[in-house]
């Protein structure tokens, strides 16, 4: 009797294992990717200051949809290779790849951004999702947008987008890293500088 519960005890063992790894590996199978139309999306902003960039990526979680927004100068001229001299750096974190070095963030004409809300918007108009009084940490801001069981046309607003008091000497200027001389005095004038801009997109499967 005990030579028969052995070998039925070996036989559970090794058919376990197989079940459980059949039932784990299957899953990402399953899975659907997502995306938005376009995984880069820029616009100028309603008062022409600002260049926003609206950035996202493939991912199987409407729940938790990563977004990416870059806040940048409008009012001067892209960098290009042919325009950033490709020379050695000092600076640490700067990287080259096979184009030479990357363009460093004192040239990527990002403007610092002191608060902004956004809203996505269904295609009948009805409010998805919403944060407001956001903060973008050196032009940039990231976000994980929950679409729920969503997908179909969007609309993306961007608003109330306030420059910090640093951007004074950034905005209309040919000198984008020159902030040590921004005024940090008031707040004057600060609410006239209130921006915004509105992406139309969509969700869809990958």
């Amino acid at each position: 009797m005990q030579i028969h519960t052995s070998i039925i005890f070996l036989i559970i063992c090794s058919i376990v294992p197989i079940f459980i790894s059949n039932q784990v590996f299957s899953q990402p199978e399953n899975l659907e990717n997502w995306k938005l139309d376009s995984l880069l999306s820029e616009k100028t902003s309603e008062k022409g200051n600002l260049l926003i960039q609206l950035k996202s990526s493939l991912t199987h979680d409407r729940y938790n949809f990563p977004l990416e927004i870059v806040f940048l100068n409008s009012t001067l001229p892209k960098q290009t290779p042919q325009t950033v001299p490709n020379l050695e750096s000092n600076n640490t974190g700067d990287t080259f790849s096979s184009t030479g070095l990357s363009v460093p963030s004192t040239l990527e004409r990002v403007v610092p951004i002191q608060s902004y809300d956004i809203v996505i918007y269904d295609a009948k108009g009805n409010e998805l999702w919403k944060k407001t009084s956001q903060s973008a940490t050196e032009g940039r801001a990231t976000q994980n947008v929950e679409f729920g069981d969503y997908n179909g046309n969007l609309t993306i607003v961007i608003d109330k987008i306030l420059p910090s008091k640093s951007s004074n000497n950034i905005l209309n200027t040919d000198l984008p890293s020159r902030i040590e001389n921004a005024d940090n005095k008031s707040n004057e004038g600060q609410s006239s500088k209130i921006d915004s801009v509105n992406f139309t997109s969509s969700l869809t499967k990958a």
